[in-house]
């Protein structure tokens, strides 16, 4: 995507290489984006997401536009758009 930004300079990021990530996300640092071992699939990302320090987001999941992944988060679900999520597994926070 355009306008997208890697945190400490994309220090330990991981994000598998048919990963789509749309405009303006951020991207902390050590956040992996990829496959999950059990499920075939990559994740989407959708405009204007933030995805915290250290959160792994696996398998063909959407993180809708908007949404605030929390620090450490694993998300194995799609994401609505617009919410916050945290926590292992991650879960609607707001």
């Amino acid at each position: 995507g355009k306008h997208c930004t890697l945190g400490y300079a994309g220090l330990g990021i991981v994000i598998h290489r048919s990963a789509t990530i749309g405009d303006r996300v951020h991207i902390c640092q050590n956040v992996t984006i990829g496959r999950h071992p059990s499920r075939p699939g990559v994740p989407r990302i959708d405009d204007d997401v933030y995805i915290g320090p250290g959160a792994v987001i696996s398998g063909d999941i959407l993180i809708g536009k908007g949404s605030t992944i929390g620090a450490n988060a694993v998300v194995l679900e799609d994401v609505p758009a617009g919410r916050v999520v945290g926590g292992i597994p991650a879960r609607v926070l707001s």
